[in-house]
């Protein structure tokens, strides 16, 4: 088992942290023992975190904060070293999303918005919690930005947010260079599609689009970057340091083509069937038999081999048979 000790008593504070990812974030960080500042323009949410986080035993503060104002960065940081007396880390989460358009249709005031939180923001909360950080002389500190799987690949219709995030993801490398003699690792989580309130109504068929996006055929859980952001936060991870961590089901490991499984049996145990691929199948004595004996000379057609990483019952339309054959067919092969 992982031990996760080096982070308790950590002062650390948690941008955007009233729902989400960063709500996972303070909360999991509450649980291991850290001091908690959740910081959030909407008092009553961000006030329930810290509470939430206070009755199972932890130690956390809320304090409102426009995350977008530099300024506002600043006072947090005052505030949180003036209650605890120092800090150790600083997870960036605060951000907002915008897209859907192309890059004409965006205005300046947009750009203008996106920018204020998503990266002045971000770049605050690095260098007055570094300054803190440094002041503290803490022995583990760390900074944490959430970015995006869009600061890693760009997105259509994106052009403003990808910016920021690629934006983020740059900044992060850049001071990890800066503070890695002196202690401090620096690094970005870079969530995919993930199940948090910025999807509000999005009506099903777009949440069904999202999740057959991902090679993962899901929607990613606040709680697997909460872990993420544990790992990074505890001397596990005092290593791993200008780093672009993706928490998204593969969506940005590169591009999605047609391909299919030659031997899918491994999935049930080895057991051919009428859903094993055609290869699979006419590598196989007895399978080969049941084909032969439904499709004569079906192994010797060249033809045909061009079909092997299909099933029988994707291409039974193409075999000319009766459908009573092609069904005893394919009830053949369940039986191997």
């Amino acid at each position: 088992m992982m031990d996760f000790s080096s982070v308790q008593g950590k002062v650390v504070i948690v941008t955007g942290a009233s729902r989400g990812i960063g709500r996972a974030i303070a909360e999991c960080y509450g649980a291991q023992g850290m001091k908690v500042v959740c910081a959030a323009r909407s008092v009553e949410q961000g006030e329930a975190v810290a509470n939430g986080i206070r009755e199972k035993g932890g130690d956390a503060i809320f304090i409102q904060t426009d995350c977008s104002k530099a300024a506002a960065i600043k006072e947090l940081v005052d505030k949180t070293v003036a209650h605890y007396g120092r800090l150790d880390g600083v997870v960036s989460n605060a951000g907002i999303g915008m897209g859907g358009t192309p890059l004409h249709e965006y205005d300046v005031a947009d750009y203008e918005k996106i920018f204020a939180l998503n990266s002045e923001g971000v770049f605050a909360g690095m260098k007055y919690g570094a300054e803190a950080i440094l002041k503290s002389r803490s022995k583990g500190g760390f900074l944490i930005n959430v970015a995006s799987v869009a600061g890693l690949v760009p997105q259509r219709g994106q052009a403003l947010y990808s910016a920021t995030k690629f934006g983020v993801v740059g900044m992060t490398r850049a001071a990890a260079l800066d503070y890695a003699a002196y202690g401090i690792t620096v690094n970005a989580i870079c969530p995919g599609y993930t199940m948090t309130s910025i999807f509000g109504d999005a009506p099903a068929s777009a949440m069904d689009f999202f999740a057959s996006d991902c090679p993962a055929k899901r929607m990613g859980d606040p709680q697997e970057c909460a872990a993420l952001a544990l790992f990074l936060a505890s001397d596990l991870a005092r290593y791993i340091t200008g780093a672009a961590i993706p928490v998204d089901g593969a969506l940005s490991a590169g591009h999605q083509s047609i391909s299919s499984w030659k031997h899918p049996e491994i999935l049930t145990d080895g057991k051919l069937n009428s859903k094993s691929t055609i290869a699979a199948l006419m590598e196989n004595d007895e399978a080969k038999a049941v084909v032969e004996k439904f499709l004569p000379g079906f192994a010797a057609n060249e033809q045909a081999k061009a079909a092997y990483g299909m099933t029988f019952g994707q291409i039974g339309s193409m075999l000319g048979l009766p459908d009573a054959a092609l069904q005893g067919l394919l009830s053949a092969l369940d039986t191997l």
